[in-house]
């Protein structure tokens, strides 16, 4: 009974992957002050599921994450301000189950450090249990938990070359109803820019994700936690009202999650 528990706990970290937003150009750097909107349009899709080897598990999972992430920013000279609230669907083929609404919404606020020449912007987000869950779900769009997300973002222009980065841990909370940790995670980003025109930018892009093992019940669960590294790009355009961001990212390597790919399109707006 405990070991077909901990095999359906091990499943639905699988079914619940939740790809984190890649850094983009000019994340980290200070704007000018105001209020800003920013869309963020995705897909993920992953047909195969690794073991805690990194060894493929399943190959017909047909797992789909269809995404639309409204965001409001508001820049003082120092400061920062931000909300998240997504909207979406994902389902998975194998299952043959979905669930899709309202996400879990994000707020965060941040300070520029003091520093010259480069842009470095800690923040701190909170990400909430509003999104919709359904414990006899094997897959929901939300996660029925809290994080607590401490962020860096560094930002460093050297001529046509630009670097953009992100490190980041999330303190990820117990899910009443299952009992269940996901288990904290380390996420290094980073994006190379060249500016090949005044209003185009482009460059590689690479994603690194690390947690620790799941909890059930305080109970730590050996092998269960999972890893991901994903590398692609980015296309960055200014146009004459907003500015447009294409990003694709593909799941080279992971472990105890899905492995497939990642697209976004980001606008944003300044008010």
């Amino acid at each position: 009974m405990f070991k077909s528990k901990i095999l359906l706990i091990l499943t639905l970290s699988i079914i619940l992957p939740a790809p984190c937003l890649a850094v983009n150009f000019y994340d980290g750097t200070k704007p000018a002050k105001g209020l800003y909107f920013l869309t963020y349009s995705s897909l993920y899709y992953a047909d195969k599921t690794t073991d805690s080897k990194g060894k493929t598990s399943k190959n017909d999972y047909n797992y789909k994450k269809f995404e639309e992430l409204f965001r409001l920013c508001y820049y003082t000279p120092d400061l920062v301000f931000t909300a998240f609230i997504p909207i979406g669907r994902v389902e998975s083929g194998l299952y043959d189950t979905s669930s899709k609404g309202i996400g879990d919404v994000n707020l965060g606020a941040g300070y520029f450090l003091p520093v010259k020449k480069t842009d470095i912007l800690p923040m701190l987000f909170v990400k909430l249990a509003t999104g919709e869950y359904d414990s006899n779900k094997s897959v929901n769009y939300g996660t029925n938990q809290y994080d607590i997300k401490p962020v860096i973002f560094l930002y460093k222009s050297m001529g046509r070359l630009s670097i953009d980065a992100a490190v980041k841990y999330y303190f990820r909370t117990e899910n009443p109803g299952t009992k269940v940790s996901p288990g904290n995670e380390t996420y290094l980003q980073c994006l190379l820019g060249w500016q090949l025109t005044k209003a185009v930018k482009a460059g590689p892009s690479i994603n690194w994700m690390k947690s620790e093992n799941q909890k059930n019940d305080g109970t730590e669960i050996e092998r269960s936690r999972r890893e991901s590294l994903s590398v692609g790009g980015d296309v960055y355009l200014r146009l004459p009202v907003l500015s447009l961001t294409l990003t694709y990212l593909r799941d080279i390597q992971s472990e105890n999650t899905t492995k497939g790919d990642f697209f976004q399109i980001k606008t944003c707006y300044k008010f």
